[in-house]
C-alpha cells in the first residue's frame, strides 16, 4: 500500500514534476531529504515515476494516432510483446469493447507516420482487424490531470511559473538525447544529464526548459495501480455534430476525471478517456453528452482490463514500470509544420 503522505507527493510532481525537493518540503511541510528519500523508494520499486510527454504544442511539429486492434486469442501474447517493444507504440492495453488492443502511436513527421500505419502492422502476429484514427486537436492530455490528493490552497503553491514562450526552432541532436535520458530518470539532476550527454549542467538545464518553455514536450508522473486509488479507465469514441465537437471537447477536458480529450479523424471524431469509480457514472456522463450537443452517438465504449506499456513505460501485472523504450518523440529532422498555426493554447475550460 502506498501511504497518504506519499501520494501527496505524487500529487505535487504531477503539478511541477522537476519542482527541486526543497520546494516540495516546504509545502507539504517535511525536509527535502526526507521528500527525496520517499519519492526515491517509490520509484525503485516501479511504483511512480516522471517522463517526457508531448506537449501542449505537440502537434505543431509532431504526429499521433489511435490504433485499435483485434486479434487471434492464442496471439495475444506475442503480439502484445511485439508492439511493447516499438518505441512508436507508447501505450498498449488491453481493452474491453469491440476490439481487443488500444495502442498509441507518435511519429515525428507524417511520413514516419505513414510508414508505421501502411507497413508497420504488416508482420505483427496474430492481427485480424485494425483501426486507425489520427489525432487532429488535443483539448486535454494525461499529463494535465490531477489525482487531487493535495489540498487546493498547497496545489496552487506547487504550480510551475509561467515562462516566456521561445519562437519555434528545430531540436538537434542533443535535445533528443536529453529527452532519452529524461525518459529513463525524469528526476536526473543536470549534472546527471549533463553528464550522460556529454555538456554541462549549465547547458543541460538551458536546453530542456527551453524544450519545455517551447510548448512542445512536457514532463509527466505517472503511477502504478496501487496509486490510483481504485479508479477504472473507460474510454468513449464519440461522433459530435461538427459544430459543437469544440465545445463538447472542451467540456470534457474540463472535468476532473478526464485524462484525455482529442478530436480525431476517423469514423469518429472524438476520443475521450475517463478515469471513474464506478462504471455507472459513464451513463451520467452520455447523458449529459446527449443534452449538450443532440445528435451525438456513441460508437464505441472501452474498458481497460491491463496496460501493458504507459508511454514508454513497460508495465508487469501489478502496473509497476519494470523498463522504458524511449519514445520517438523529438528527432533532428523535426520541425514546426506548416499546417498547424505557431501558437500556445490556452488553458481548456468547462
Amino acid at each position: 500500500m502506498i501511504s497518504e503522505f506519499d501520494l501527496e507527493i505524487v500529487n505535487a510532481l504531477q503539478i511541477n514534476p522537476r519542482a527541486d525537493w526543497s520546494r516540495v518540503a516546504d509545502v507539504l511541510g517535511l525536509s527535502g531529504p526526507t521528500i527525496a528519500r520517499r519519492w526515491n523508494a517509490l520509484a525503485d520499486q516501479g511504483l511512480a515515476w516522471i517522463t517526457p510527454a508531448p506537449g501542449p504544442r505537440y502537434l505543431n511539429a509532431g504526429w499521433s494516432a489511435f490504433v485499435h486492434l483485434s486479434s487471434l486469442p492464442g496471439e495475444h501474447e506475442a503480439l502484445i510483446r511485439r508492439l511493447c517493444a516499438e518505441p512508436a507504440f507508447g501505450t498498449v492495453s488491453l481493452v474491453s469493447g469491440p476490439h481487443d488492443l488500444f495502442v498509441d502511436c507518435f511519429a515525428s513527421s507524417h511520413e514516419e507516420l505513414m510508414g508505421i500505419v501502411t507497413g508497420g502492422f504488416a508482420d505483427l502476429p496474430g492481427v485480424t482487424r485494425r483501426e486507425v484514427v489520427f489525432v487532429t486537436e488535443l483539448y486535454r492530455q494525461a499529463s494535465e490531470w490531477r489525482s487531487g490528493t493535495l489540498e487546493p490552497a498547497l496545489a496552487r503553491l506547487m504550480a510551475k511559473e509561467s515562462l516566456p514562450t521561445p519562437a519555434a526552432y528545430a531540436p538537434d541532436r542533443l535535445d533528443a538525447t536529453l529527452l532519452e535520458e529524461l525518459a529513463r530518470d525524469g528526476r536526473a539532476s543536470w549534472a546527471e544529464l549533463g553528464a550522460a550527454c556529454g555538456v554541462s549542467p549549465q547547458t543541460a538545464r538551458r536546453r530542456v526548459e527551453r524544450f519545455l518553455a517551447a510548448g512542445y514536450m512536457t514532463m509527466r508522473c505517472d503511477t502504478s495501480v496501487a496509486a490510483q486509488q481504485g479508479l477504472r479507465e473507460v474510454s468513449l469514441s464519440l461522433n459530435v455534430p461538427a459544430t459543437q465537437v469544440d465545445a463538447i471537447g472542451r467540456y470534457f477536458a474540463g472535468l476532473p476525471s478526464c485524462r484525455l480529450s482529442a478530436q480525431v479523424l476517423g469514423a469518429q471524431n472524438l476520443l475521450v478517456t475517463l478515469w471513474v469509480r464506478d462504471y455507472l457514472e459513464v451513463q451520467g456522463y452520455e447523458r449529459e453528452l446527449a443534452a449538450r450537443a443532440p445528435g451525438s452517438t456513441v460508437i464505441s465504449r472501452e474498458a481497460v482490463v491491463r496496460t501493458y506499456k504507459r508511454l514508454g513505460h513497460l508495465l508487469d501485472e501489478s502496473g509497476r514500470s519494470c523498463g522504458v523504450v524511449p519514445l520517438p518523440l523529438w528527432r533532428e529532422s523535426w520541425h514546426p509544420r506548416r499546417d498547424q498555426p505557431d501558437t500556445q493554447p490556452g488553458p481548456t475550460t468547462a
